[in-house]
């Protein structure tokens, strides 16, 4: 979902995967399976990946094709994005049962993602925004 983007922005910037990695502090190979799909990309380095390009979070993910820059894209806060969800929750009167079978994961993942036991990952965290229709950048505190 997101490979496009990823691509489209580094070659725009004409840098090579090589001064990207080397940037995030991965090596290419774990940088190529990003940006080819072949592995999930980690929240963490989509977050740093849209303050390193100046565009949102959901430019990086795929969700928005437009590629907008900003003069400042702020760090992501997971205390805001877990204090978010658990406020959509409680406002649409939804259980972890209903909303770990819209992610398709069980009660109990679900429930640790949203106390912040495990790090939610990008494909559920972009299933969380389209369920509550909510602005992927502003859920994450960004």
């Amino acid at each position: 979902m997101y490979l496009k983007n990823l691509k489209l922005l580094r070659n725009e910037k004409e840098l090579t995967q090589d001064d990207i990695a080397k940037y995030l502090g991965v090596s290419r190979t774990t940088y190529n399976n990003w940006e080819q799909g072949t592995v999930l990309l980690p929240l963490d380095i989509a977050d740093k990946l849209s303050a390193y390009y100046k565009v949102r979070l959901s430019c990086i993910l795929g969700i928005d094709n437009n590629i907008e820059y900003k003069d400042k894209i702020n760090k992501m806060n997971y205390d805001v994005l877990l204090k978010n969800i658990n406020e959509l929750k409680i406002n649409n009167k939804n259980t972890y049962e209903e909303i770990g079978t819209y992610l398709k994961c069980t009660r109990a993942s679900c429930q640790r993602y949203f106390n912040g036991i495990i790090k939610i990952p990008i494909d559920r965290l972009i299933l969380l925004s389209e369920l509550y229709d909510a602005d992927l950048d502003k859920m994450c505190g960004k």
